[in-house]
């Protein structure tokens, strides 16, 4: 009797049955067994949401356990459905196959009988077999990124989790198996919560805990539990822009589904990105004092509209907003201060000073950010976009060619390789199979080399454009800011300086060094933007 081992595979999780089995595979493998009057079923192995093409027989753990127990000789016959549930690699299955039979191991399928390898017909067939099931998968695979792909790019929704802030509805678009499609749209109630999240975050300053913390306390009958990091990731989700994204495609915005504006959702992300842990007062401390809870020293008696941005330029380290106190006579005088804390300490290396007066600091950098808005408000030419998109295009056009024509040529010699390693088979070609394989290797390392030189030419392109609109965006964002600095409320100031200032470097005597996110320099000068001078003044 011919002991039998069956294999078993699906390529996704949901071609699992709700038994978490594979039953259609088992029926036609054990009706196939009963029909073999020298055979004798000895087990299984199933391969659970494993890509036949994706994932190398090496990294598989039942074909590493099939192979094990093939050189133990514990089984006759390897049988599966059909022989591209071993694999669907052109340049592995066939020579798992091989190897099998090698090991005296026969490899049979219930549609498609034995597979032997006598002569060198067998050998032809057995590779082109998996020749045909890898291009297949590479079909399938390529039509469902495709469709995807065309998905988002048109604004459709995918399916999914629904984001806060929307509801599903469907409007009549009908699936497979007439199931309904949903579509998203904005929730009347949970819509504005997710603006106001936003402006809590880029307008006034808030941290993903303490705005997940105010969130809990406003909205307690909301039946949404908010933490820090649902709020990190609600503000970097694109989808409040009205944009669907998968990867790195992202659709047009859907002004019916905007919540917030682009500039809102990329300062949100650099926000909180930024932040550092602050140490909170004690609840005794709240208490003694008759201040809110979760509230920071430093943002009740110290410096805080630079933390953040504040660094000392001897170490390089961020300065911490703080305050010192003198006991007076009558009450405690809290005098603001910026702390270098590697310059209060001599084994860190730092040879400058370890605190300068916040209101000096503060002052030399609002006298430059006047400057800056006045330099800023003059009128900035719109011609400068139109003749950066045509640099732009020159450059990018001779780049992409050059690379479309590499990756044409590789492909053109990987097809003139397959069919060399037919004739190889069939005992026609002069070259050796194992020569022919590893060139064909080389080949697909050439082709994805060259498939991600195109697709970094094409990144680099779409991110100019997006710089170009980012710069008209923020020019109107700045003149929006100038009108309403002077006369904001402290947190609002500090965030407007966050979202014009990268950095402020600061050393002894007061030299003051700040470097803007936009310039007026960028607007004039190339396309992708002159290397800013930074503006400077000392006290």
């Amino acid at each position: 009797m011919k002991r039998v081992l069956c294999l078993y595979r699906v390529s996704t999780k949901g071609q699992v049955d709700k038994k978490d089995d594979i039953p259609m595979q088992r029926r036609e493998c054990m009706e196939f067994i009963e029909h073999q009057p020298e055979w004798t079923f000895i087990g299984e192995r199933l391969e659970k949401g494993v890509s036949g093409f994706k994932v190398s027989t090496d990294k598989r753990d039942a074909i590493i356990e099939i192979r094990q127990m093939a050189e133990r000789k514990q089984f006759d016959v390897l049988l599966v459905f059909m022989f591209d549930r071993l694999g669907r690699r052109e340049d592995e299955t066939p020579f798992l196959v091989q190897w099998f039979i090698e090991h005296g191991i026969e490899v049979w399928s219930t549609r498609e009988g034995q597979q032997r390898l006598d002569n060198r017909v067998d050998k032809l067939m057995n590779f082109i077999r998996y020749w045909q099931a890898g291009g297949e998968s590479e079909k399938t695979s390529m039509r469902v990124k495709a469709s995807h792909t065309q998905m988002t790019a048109d604004g459709i929704w995918r399916g999914g989790p629904c984001p806060y802030g929307y509801k599903l509805v469907h409007n009549g678009r009908i699936g497979k198996k007439n199931r309904q499609l949903y579509d998203l749209e904005i929730d009347e109630v949970t819509g504005p919560i997710v603006v106001e999240l936003f402006d809590l975050v880029v307008n006034k300053g808030y941290g993903t805990l303490r705005a997940a913390n105010y969130m809990n306390e406003k909205y307690p009958s909301i039946e949404k539990i908010w933490t820090a990091q649902t709020v990190r990731n609600m503000i970097r989700n694109p989808i409040y822009t009205g944009r669907m994204h998968m990867n790195d495609t992202l659709s047009e915005p859907i002004e019916k589904l905007r919540l917030v504006s682009d500039e809102a959702l990329e300062f949100g992300t650099y926000a909180i990105a930024q932040r550092i842990p602050r140490k909170y007062i004690t609840e005794r401390e709240a208490e003694d004092n008759g201040l809110p809870e979760n509230t920071t020293k430093a943002s009740i008696f110290g410096a805080t509209l630079l933390s953040g941005i504040l660094y000392c330029g001897h170490c390089g380290k961020k300065l911490v907003g703080g305050y010192n106190t003198r006991q007076l006579t009558t009450h405690a005088y809290h005098r603001p201060l910026y702390r270098c804390y590697n310059g209060a300490v001599k084994a860190k290396n730092c040879d400058g000073p370890s605190t300068y007066s916040a209101l000096k600091v503060e002052k030399a950098v609002l006298d430059i950010v006047h400057d800056y808005f006045t330099r800023m408000s003059a009128t900035v030419d719109e011609v400068w976009k139109e003749q950066a998109r045509q640099q732009l295009r020159a450059g990018a056009k001779s780049r992409k060619k050059a690379a479309e024509a590499t990756l044409e040529r590789l492909q053109k010699e990987q097809d003139g390789l397959k069919k060399e390693v037919i004739k190889s088979i069939s005992g026609t070609s002069t070259f050796d199979t194992d020569l022919l394989k590893e060139m064909l290797a080389e080949n697909k390392t050439a082709q994805a080399e060259a498939m991600q030189e195109l697709e970094r030419i094409q990144s680099e392109v779409a991110d100019e454009e997006g710089k170009i609109k980012h710069l008209a965006e923020q020019y109107k964002y700045i003149r929006d800011w100038a009108k309403e600095f002077d006369e904001a409320p402290e947190d609002t100031r500090k965030m407007i300086l966050a979202r014009l200032i990268e950095k402020i470097t600061i050393t002894r005597g007061y030299h003051i060094t700040i470097q803007f996110f936009v310039t007026p320099e960028d607007f004039y000068g190339d396309f992708s933007g002159t290397e800013e001078e930074p503006q400077s003044a000392a006290m």
